[in-house]
């Protein structure tokens, strides 16, 4: 099993040059009569954007398009010009393939604090990935053990949710049972590290589960 990775372009205000899988903000057009659609197999209101957002950013990114069939002319294109495209040619991307995995939150205390949901959806063996060279600069298939491995020789630097998430998928050896895990969550888990600070000023990362984490001088 492999996973898609691309690398953020060095000049992006957030983390330029992480490893990353392919994602984004949720935009005004992924809420449109446009994006509904463009994007298919999604019956929970509240999930869509996010799902929309998820498909809209790994065409936009990477060039992989998750529908039943692709067209070419359908590269490249970004935003409302994708999903007026697709409605053009009576094409949807396939929301239904998409497992939600995890929902992240950046720690309190942060500059800048995110809502992440991680989603995973398997793809045909050969598909092709690009990289747009504008908002990531390299567009990845690799399996999680070697992206690991490369974070733990600092050749790629990683996210700590990128490298949990890679380690929760060493677990299987296939797409379908990644996915069938992502499936089978009763609850989808909502993961927010704190910011332990010790002496001299010293930041430690503390995860749900670990020693401290609860303790209330903890952010």
């Amino acid at each position: 099993m492999e996973v898609l990775m691309v690398r953020r372009a060095s000049a992006s205000a957030f983390v330029g040059g992480a490893y990353v899988f392919p994602g984004g903000a949720i935009d005004d057009v992924d809420h449109s009569d446009l994006a509904r659609q463009a994007v298919g197999g999604v019956e929970d209101p509240e999930m869509f954007p996010w799902v929309a957002a998820a498909l809209r950013e790994a065409a936009e990114e990477a060039g992989v398009l998750v529908m039943s069939t692709t067209d070419p002319a359908l590269l490249g294109l970004h935003g409302s010009d994708l999903y007026g495209a697709l409605a053009a040619i009576g094409a949807a991307l396939d929301g239904g393939r998409l497992a939600y995995l995890s929902n992240w939150v950046t720690p309190a205390g942060e500059t800048r604090r995110f809502d992440t949901r991680f989603f995973l959806a398997e793809v045909s063996a050969g598909t092709g990935a690009q990289a747009d060279e504008n908002e990531v600069t390299e567009a990845t298939w690799i399996t999680p053990v070697e992206a690991l491995k490369r974070a733990r020789q600092r050749d790629w630097f990683m996210l700590p949710p990128t490298v949990l998430t890679l380690r929760t998928l060493t677990r299987f050896e296939t797409p379908g049972e990644a996915v069938s895990f992502a499936r089978s969550q009763l609850n989808i888990p909502r993961i927010e590290p704190k910011l332990a600070v010790g002496e001299g000023g010293s930041v430690r990362i503390l995860m749900p589960g670990q020693a401290g984490y609860d303790d209330p001088s903890v952010l």
